[in-house]
């Protein structure tokens, strides 16, 4: 019975290591719709000023995009894939804190400009 057993943790050896290699072997598709999508993000955030409003969060996604186009020519599609998904949020934060400056702006000018029709009317009673 206890040859039995050594027989049987061998073949589950043997059968992890089979899956393990068949696992790393597996070819990661190359990621070319996250490269796009990256790119489109960077481009919306670039429209909306990000460079002014987030140039910190525009400037990472930039970065992350670099690495994942060179992970791409290196033909690494696994470090392509998280580098340029990571790119593609930090240029999507960019665009959202560029768009919400823009409008906390505008408020502001409003409320200026409201402030200064009621100093005008105060000052005309």
């Amino acid at each position: 019975m206890g040859k039995n057993k050594n027989v049987v943790r061998i073949f589950a050896v043997l059968m992890v290591i089979g899956l393990l290699a068949v696992a790393c072997s597996t070819p990661v598709a190359k990621p070319d719709d996250k490269i796009a999508v990256a790119k489109d993000a960077i481009n919306r955030a670039r429209e909306v000023n990000a460079n002014e409003f987030a140039p910190l969060d525009l400037r990472l996604a930039e970065e992350k995009f670099k690495e994942a186009t060179d992970a791409m020519a290196k033909e690494n599609y696994e470090l392509a894939r998280i580098k340029a998904e990571a790119a593609a949020m930090d240029a999507n934060l960019a665009e959202t804190k560029s768009r919400a400056a823009k409008q906390k702006k505008i408020t502001q000018d409003m409320q200026d400009d409201v402030d200064t029709l009621r100093k005008e009317v105060k000052r005309n009673q």
